[in-house]
């Protein structure tokens, strides 16, 4: 049986990977313990010990306002480790799977409904995060057999993430206010697993990797996704028919907060055509992930 060494297992992707995972392959899943990719060479013993048939790296820091604070920290987990993971594969003939983000992107401006941004256009990151992230994609497709997924705006039912966050908020009664002005395109966590599995079986077979954008179709705002998710909680009992939800711009949220907020770009959203011709089929659309999430949810309140 082909192994996997799949790294990053309890957090949101890694939890989808889980649930949707193929009984063809053995999984290696090493805790934060076994495997601190603060630590150098941690990863490299890891592949080394296990000799997987393929990596995937769901380990990222992914706090953006956190990476300001923490710049080394983030640069190690984000880019230097990444660095270390592909040379390690790239030395074994290893296929890497690794996930990027929409923020490698300066942003466009929304008015008049921007072309989403393709594989091919320059990235040009605003904050700390996004630059870590660069550097780590960039490490990773030094190696042809790499692949690297740029996702976006990731929710699910799985660990904490904005979606859950969101519908948490509206249950607890807590008013929310959701930026109209910024949009990126939101990804279903589920998605992206199904995605990658579906990848995995030619790049086992020697197929290149190579950088793709993974995220659900069309572009939203991040109060769209918001109201979208309370509805279908609405619907499924989750929270209350009189939940608060405003519209406000990115900079009056920015200006909201008692601590300190990066930049983000204000137009971030992905064109998937590229995978969608790998795939022979399109990514789904954001919203088919949104009603998916309260469905888990719903599920995993249930008594």
């Amino acid at each position: 049986m082909q192994t996997i060494l799949l790294l990053g297992a309890t957090g949101q992707v890694g939890q989808a990977l889980l649930a949707s995972r193929s009984t063809a392959y053995a999984l290696v899943m090493p805790s934060r313990t076994q495997v601190n990719v603060e630590t150098p060479g941690a990863l490299a013993n890891a592949v080394a010990a296990h000799n997987p048939h393929l990596v995937i790296n769901c380990v990222a820091y992914n706090q953006v306002d956190g990476a300001e604070q923490n710049p080394e920290l983030a640069a190690r987990i984000n880019a230097a480790a990444v660095a270390e993971l592909a040379q390690a594969c790239g030395e074994r003939d290893i296929p890497l799977i690794h996930f990027s983000t929409d923020y490698v992107f300066a942003g466009k401006n929304p008015r008049g409904q921007p072309p989403l941004y393709t594989e091919i256009e320059p990235p040009l990151p605003v904050n700390h995060y996004g630059k870590t992230k660069l550097a780590g994609e960039r490490a990773a497709l030094q190696y042809p057999r790499n692949l690297v997924l740029r996702v976006s705006w990731v929710f699910s039912e799985f660990a904490q993430n904005m979606g859950r966050r969101i519908i948490q908020q509206a249950a607890t009664g807590q008013p929310l206010a959701m930026a109209c002005d910024q949009y990126g395109s939101p990804t279903y966590a589920g998605h992206i697993a199904q995605t990658v599995w579906a990848l995995v079986p030619a790049l086992m077979q020697g197929e290149e990797g190579g950088l793709y954008h993974l995220s659900g179709t069309a572009a939203a705002s991040r109060y769209e996704l918001a109201e979208a998710l309370l509805a279908a909680a609405q619907v499924a009992g989750l929270v209350g028919s009189d939940c608060a939800l405003t519209s406000v711009t990115q900079q009056d949220f920015m200006a909201r907060s008692v601590s300190p907020i990066a930049e983000r770009p204000q137009w971030s959203a992905l064109g998937t055509e590229k995978l969608a011709q790998r795939l022979g089929r399109p990514l789904p659309h954001w919203r088919a992930g949104v009603e998916l999430t309260v469905a888990g949810l719903a599920r995993n309140l249930a008594p």
